[in-house]
């Protein structure tokens, strides 16, 4: 298989030197063929926070240091996680959503276990392909509504009192509740993150 690899690259190396432009500068077609043979995994961070995540991009910085402390030996690094959570700026299906579209997405535990895949918009197909959902000890925020569209988001992710809600998912259940429970909890209950290998 590694051989198969090299030769492609080789290929594409070869053929597209020869071109006008390369379309892939610096060697790049690597970075292409390891996109294409990368399976995406899941886990349920450990550590818990309230609703004031800073933002969604405080809430990948949390995924990203829980990939490191909490499962580091589950493929990839640390900057290949998000966390799964919508708001304004990260909408299901639209920019910065972390799923891709027509993907499978794994669990490590300890052997690959499939969880669920994602329709062409790359929102997860319900009921997942796990009979017993996504694995955890705790529920997690999400902000994803019962639509798969932007739910109660703590304001954003920047809130942490009981006056403003997020909504949030289980684990352990196959169907739309492991995204969204049915209702929203206040933001200053500690919750988890689901965080995706994107």
């Amino acid at each position: 298989m590694a051989l198969r690899i090299y030769s492609l690259v080789l290929l594409l190396s070869g053929l597209f030197s020869s071109a006008c432009s390369k379309p892939f500068p610096g060697g790049d077609e690597l970075i292409l063929l390891g996109i294409l043979g990368k399976t995406r995994y899941l886990f349920v961070t450990t550590s818990t926070n309230t609703g004031a995540l800073g933002g969604v991009a405080g809430a990948d910085l949390i995924c990203q240091n829980a990939k490191t402390a909490e499962v580091p030996s589950l493929p990839g690094s640390a900057l290949e996680y998000g966390a799964l959570i919508a708001s304004s700026s990260r909408v299901p299906g639209g920019t910065g959503w972390p799923l891709f579209p027509n993907t499978s997405y794994y669990a490590m535990d300890p052997g690959q276990t499939l969880i669920f895949h994602t329709n062409g918009s790359g929102i997860p197909v319900d009921p997942m392909d796990s009979a017993t959902g996504i694995p955890g000890a705790g529920n997690y925020w999400t902000g994803i509504s019962m639509t798969f569209g932007v739910g109660d988001t703590c304001l954003g992710w920047g809130n942490g009192t009981g006056g403003e809600f997020g909504e949030y998912g289980a684990p352990a259940d196959n169907t739309i509740g492991g995204f969204n429970q049915g209702f929203s909890d206040g933001c200053d209950q500690p919750k988890s993150l689901l965080c995706v290998r994107n």
